[in-house]
């Protein structure tokens, strides 16, 4: 009999959860991007924000509040009042990197402060090397990185960035020696690399396409598991000789932790018949992105597994000595 009561008790609890926010939203919902306006993150969110609005009767505005490697933007969605109003794009960086790179002063909690809502899209990398290095491949690429004597450059979009780790991984697992020459921004280093001053770099496709394109730089390589769908022709890392690599960053949209259960199911729901939307999809792999398709149930596991994973990453590339 006790079991039984428990039981309804908890029922009842939850059906007053859905019945006191059963008039939710009635007021524009804010979605905080912890990252500037015009990138692939960015305009993710606000293919996801047009189509909640139309679903939802409401208009759904994008809010960029940038600074500190997305930690600033991510902390204020941390201390939003959690009605259902102010939610937050999640990545990669924000929610995964950031705890390793400054353990003494992230703050939030990346596990407590946050409920997942759903999932929207892969970001993977392009490694490309500059035009007059003398390889052709990846295999070659990796032959001439390991020869004595040879010691690459490489750059990225700054220390303790998700280029800037997915290299360091590479560079250890393929035991290449190379230099890591930290820059203010993806396009910077781009821009040093199209002029010839670094070897390499790796960075999400909106940053790399167009020189690749206009063949200013030559791609050896995608970090993702399985091939981009936008860029068939370049094999992935693993495929070319470091079996199992697989890194790359990932959006999600996520509440303040105390999220009341029925809005946050609402807005699952939302999201997951929105990135079935096959012009969403399209608008996505446009962008560089691969919708995500995962089961909110599954994203808490993910989460914890990135943070491992991530964790790894950061010790072996030293980068929280150097963002202290």
């Amino acid at each position: 009999m006790k079991r039984l009561a428990h039981g309804i008790a908890a029922s009842l609890l939850l059906a007053c959860s859905f019945l006191a926010h059963a008039e939710w939203p009635e007021r524009p919902i804010k979605i905080i991007v912890p990252f500037p306006p015009g990138n692939s993150s960015d305009v993710s969110m606000r293919i996801l924000g047009e189509k909640l609005a139309i679903r939802l009767g409401q208009p759904v505005l994008i809010e960029n509040r940038v600074g500190a490697g997305g930690t600033l933007g991510t902390a204020a969605a941390a201390k939003a009042a959690p009605d259902g109003y102010t939610l937050a794009m999640g990545s990669t960086g924000p929610l995964s990197i950031g705890q390793w790179l400054r353990p003494d002063s992230m703050p939030y909690n990346p596990t407590k402060d946050f409920v997942a809502i759903g999932a929207v899209a892969w970001a993977p990398q392009v490694l490309a090397v500059r035009k007059e290095l003398p390889v052709a491949n990846f295999k070659e690429f990796l032959d001439y990185g390991r020869k004595n004597g040879n010691t690459l450059n490489y750059g990225s979009s700054g220390n303790g960035t998700t280029p800037h780790l997915v290299i360091a991984q590479l560079v250890s697992e393929a035991k290449l020696h190379a230099e890591h020459i930290p820059f203010q921004g993806g396009s910077q280093a781009l821009t040093s690399l199209v002029g010839g001053q670094i070897d390499f770099m790796s960075d999400n496709v909106p940053v790399v396409r167009s020189a690749i394109e206009a063949g200013l730089i030559k791609p050896l390589a995608v970090s993702s598991a399985k091939r981009i769908p936008s860029l068939p022709n370049i094999p992935t890392i693993a495929e070319q000789g470091v079996p199992g690599f697989d890194y790359q960053g990932w959006i999600i949209l996520v509440g303040p932790g105390k999220l009341p259960p029925g809005i946050a199911a609402r807005l699952n729901a939302e999201v997951d018949k929105i990135m079935k939307m096959p012009d969403v999809r399209k608008r996505m792999s446009d962008l560089g992105l691969e919708p995500m398709d995962m089961q909110r149930s599954d994203l808490a596991g993910f989460l914890d597994s990135e943070s491992k994973k991530w964790k790894e990453v950061v010790r072996v590339s030293g980068a929280a000595e150097t963002t202290r």
